[in-house]
């Protein structure tokens, strides 16, 4: 004789953990994880995890080009300029650069460094951020005034195939620099103006001859007060002088530039319009007019 236990309860509660599991398989089959979609989506189309890293690295060699000109360049074989991107922050000649992540990138290791060798200029510029670390090199002659500019920047280039080019009316002066392209013309004026003023001294002499001065009908003497620069009593005729120093303002002088331009602009006929990288000089070379750039 035995006494039967009532589990009904408990295989309740284990029937229904079973249901939830199936429940949660079939799900996962019906519909798949983010993680799955993105693996599916970027096996089907491809990814570009470096493409915002050399967006960066192209940003930092172009604002670099820019400014490692003239003076700027080293003079001496062997001589080293450097510049921390922190620097170029700083300048404002490039905004905050951030990883895949939005981490920003290293302000102290990411730097550009041009070198002066014996035949030329190079440039290596270095971005190291959280998820990668890598430079490029640019290159430049000696004779040369600017390294190649790494813009990627498109402009739309004009050539007049049977109309005539004609300028427009010439703009007001401005102290404001305007460099001459080849559609737009520059006039140059130079003028000095007043920039201030400063103190200058002049000195004035008084003169006067010295009082004659006689005792006991014989004794002569000559007398300079004691105003006077070479005061004394002289057995001499005498000029007494003094010296007062005047002091006044002056005007300076500096030379301003001002310029004005006019721009050039086609009145009729046809033209051929192409679309090309900004620094395509081969168009130019052609006849092609750059005009805006998108």
């Amino acid at each position: 004789m035995y006494t039967e236990v009532n589990n009904s309860p408990f295989r309740s509660v284990f029937v229904k953990i079973i249901l939830i599991v199936v429940a949660l398989f079939v799900l996962m089959i019906l519909f798949p994880t983010k993680g799955f979609v993105t693996n599916y989506v970027d096996k089907k189309i491809g990814t570009s995890k470096d493409g915002n890293f050399n967006s960066n690295l192209i940003a930092m060699a172009t604002a670099a080009s820019g400014y490692y000109t003239g003076d700027r360049l080293p003079k001496k074989t062997n001589e080293e300029a450097k510049m921390s991107l922190k620097e170029m922050l700083d300048q404002k000649m490039i905004v905050k650069l951030t990883d895949n992540n939005g981490i920003s990138c290293s302000t102290k290791k990411s730097y550009v460094l041009v070198t002066k060798t014996e035949n030329e200029y190079t440039m290596k510029v270095n971005l190291s951020c959280a998820d990668k670390t890598d430079y490029i090199i640019l290159h430049m002659g000696l004779d040369g005034t600017q390294f190649p500019s790494t813009s990627t920047a498109r402009c739309t280039f004009i050539k007049n195939l049977d109309a005539t080019w004609s300028y427009g009316n010439w703009s007001s002066w401005s102290t404001k620099k305007i460099e001459e392209t080849g559609n737009t013309q520059v006039e140059t004026s130079s003028k000095k103006v007043q920039s201030g003023t400063k103190t200058v001294t002049k000195d004035e002499v008084e003169t006067k001859p010295a009082i004659r001065y006689i005792i006991n009908d014989k004794n002569v003497y000559y007398v300079c007060g004691n105003k006077y620069d070479n005061a004394g009593t002289y057995s001499v005729p005498t000029t007494c002088s003094k010296t007062t120093t005047i002091y006044y303002e002056e005007p300076t002088y500096k030379t301003v530039t001002y310029y004005r331009f006019r721009t050039k602009t086609l009145q009729s006929g046809s033209t051929d319009t192409k679309q090309a990288d900004c620094d395509d000089e081969s168009l130019i070379k052609k006849g092609y007019t750059k005009v805006t750039q998108n």
